[in-house]
Parts: structure tokens; C-alpha cells; sequence
């Protein structure tokens, strides 16, 4: 039975890892419309976003029903909850990235606009490697520690990619001759945008933690 609600648990994640996924996929679109000028386009991709982030938090919920029912040895569960929880703040913070654009619409100037796209971009692309880890770990197969570690090690690299272009896009911002409440808006809807990388870079510090440990 317990080797039955282990097996369980790891499908759960693999599932939630794939429907966290979907949200990047449509918080993306949703970023893409927006800076684009389709605002119809944008709603529909942060409406899809919410519904998705919704079931991320459902799978989440079901994997702690079995961690609390006595899957895995107690000092393994803890941190298994804990990387679930990590990669549902991940959901968590595409949803709220979407809110803020149909919320509060910040104005983009056309001259920030590509920028912007690149930094969503990137700090998107920082959960792929953070992914295919957490894949490689819950393998049956033989774990290859290296690639997991080699994974873990892009995920921190791309944040600090992520970093360097937060940090010249808010020098922009703040010498530009915007008002200083746009200068302001702006600056915290990117702080949105890389908080994806954030939280992704603290999953995969969680991963590390796991590969020391022993294998799932």
C-alpha cells in the first residue's frame, strides 16, 4: 500500500508540474496580447491562466492528502511538500502577473515594449531546466545525479540572466522622462515578470536538497 501511495504522489507531481506548464503557456500569451494592444486577447489568456492556476492548487492539495496519509518516510515528505509547495508559487505568481495587467494597466511606451517581452521570456524559460530535473529525479530509472545537479545549476543561471536584464530595463525606466508614477508602475509590473525566475531558482534549490537525500 505504501509503495502504491508513493507511486501516486510522484504522478501527482509529474501531472502538476505539466499543468503549472499550461499557465506559463497562457500567462505568457496573456503578456504577449497585452503588449501587443489585443486587451480581448488578454483577458481571454489571463482567464484561461486563472482556471489553470486553480487545478495547480487542486493536484497540490492531492499530493499533500497523501503525504499526510504516510506516502514516503518522514524526513523525505517534508521535503517533497516543501518542492510542491515551491513549484505551486510558481502558478501562484504567473496568475498574479496576469492580474495586474487587467487590473491596474500599466502603460507600456512602445520603446520598453520588446524589452519587456525579453525579460518575460527569459525568466519563462528558467522553469524548462528546473522541469526536466524534477523529471530526471522522480525517474524509475537510474538517476544521473550529474544532469540533475547540471540542470539545477541552469535554472540559477538563467535567474541571474533574468537579474542583469531586470536590473538595465529599471536603469531605462528610471532615466527615462517618463512621470515618476509610470517609472514606478513599470518597476513593479517587472518585479511580476521575474518573480517566475525567483521562485523557480527556490524549487530547484529544493531539488538540491532532494539529490542528497536519496532517490524518490
Amino acid at each position: 500500500m505504501g509503495m502504491r501511495k508513493e507511486k501516486d504522489v510522484l504522478d501527482l507531481i509529474e501531472k502538476h508540474m505539466d499543468k503549472i506548464e499550461e499557465c506559463l503557456k497562457t500567462a505568457m500569451e496573456t503578456i504577449e496580447y497585452y503588449i501587443g494592444g489585443n486587451i480581448d486577447g488578454a483577458k481571454s489568456a489571463a482567464l484561461k491562466t486563472d482556471h489553470l492556476e486553480t487545478e495547480t492548487d487542486e493536484i497540490r492539495r492531492e499530493v499533500e492528502e497523501l503525504l499526510f496519509s504516510g506516502a514516503f518516510l518522514p524526513n523525505l515528505r517534508q521535503d517533497i511538500h516543501v518542492l510542491v509547495e515551491q513549484l505551486d508559487k510558481i502558478a501562484d505568481k504567473a496568475e498574479s502577473c496576469c492580474d495586474m495587467i487587467l487590473g491596474q494597466r500599466p502603460e507600456i511606451p512602445e520603446g520598453f515594449k520588446g524589452d519587456f517581452l525579453e525579460v518575460a521570456r527569459e525568466s519563462w524559460a528558467s522553469y524548462d531546466p528546473l522541469k526536466v530535473a524534477i523529471l530526471s529525479l522522480l525517474s524509475e530509472k537510474n538517476v544521473d545525479i550529474e544532469f540533475i545537479r547540471e540542470k539545477t545549476k541552469e535554472v540559477g543561471i538563467k535567474e541571474s540572466d533574468v537579474d542583469g536584464l531586470e536590473w538595465k530595463l529599471t536603469r531605462r525606466i528610471f532615466t527615462s522622462d517618463l512621470p515618476l508614477a509610470n517609472k514606478l508602475h513599470l518597476q513593479h509590473w517587472l518585479e511580476k515578470i521575474t518573480e517566475i525566475s525567483d521562485r523557480a531558482e527556490d524549487a530547484s534549490d529544493w531539488v538540491s536538497s532532494l539529490i542528497f537525500k536519496t532517490r524518490i
